[in-house]
């Protein structure tokens, strides 16, 4: 059962880091670098690929038809997520709304995959066959990056540093609390 959760997600991380790698290249070609930032950045996956200039402005207009509803699925995977939450923790849980806001969320986390497969589809079919090879590869070795860089448990180091080496389980009322007070913060 565990791998019938995880095959979703993890086809969902896969096609959200390439959306951050587009997004990471459209920053790089538009924002002046630095040499100091230059190096702490990932590579320029145009110049990585060797993407000619033609390939470079389709490369940007399917970014740019795709922003928007990409933006708007993200909020409603956000709110959907929200609402799960708070089903889920208020004072008299009711499984009804559980299950129906456990069903939200999946159909909105379906309509981003749906939405980032699009996308995918269409930067592929612009790239040449070489171009197809270099990007597996470099999608490959960015994989085994991540998998070096998580700790025990499979854990990652951002998920690690919340918990702390002796950080207790908070309950859903102390979470809620927490949530409530970052909230108040400007």
């Amino acid at each position: 059962m565990k791998n019938k959760i995880n095959a979703p997600f993890i086809s969902l991380a896969a096609a959200l880091l390439l959306a951050c790698a587009f997004a990471s290249t459209q920053a790089q070609t538009t924002a002046p670098q630095t040499p100091a930032t230059q190096t702490t950045q990932a590579p320029n996956l145009q110049t990585a690929l060797g993407l000619s200039p033609e390939q470079i402005q389709k490369w940007r207009a399917i970014g740019l038809e795709f922003r928007d509803q990409e933006f708007a699925v993200t909020q409603k995977v956000r709110q959907a997520k929200r609402a799960l939450t708070d089903a889920m923790e208020s004072p008299n849980p009711n499984e009804e709304v559980i299950k129906q806001r456990a069903k939200e969320l999946a159909d909105a986390q379906s309509a981003m995959t749906q939405l980032q497969a699009l996308r995918q589809a269409r930067v592929l079919q612009m790239l040449t066959p070489e171009q197809r090879v270099k990007l597996r590869e470099i999608r490959e070795r960015d994989q085994a990056l991540r998998r070096q860089q998580q700790g025990p448990a499979g854990l990652g180091q951002r998920q690690q540093l919340k918990r702390g080496a002796n950080a207790q389980q908070l309950t859903p009322a102390q979470r809620r609390a927490v949530r409530q007070q970052q909230k108040q913060k400007p």
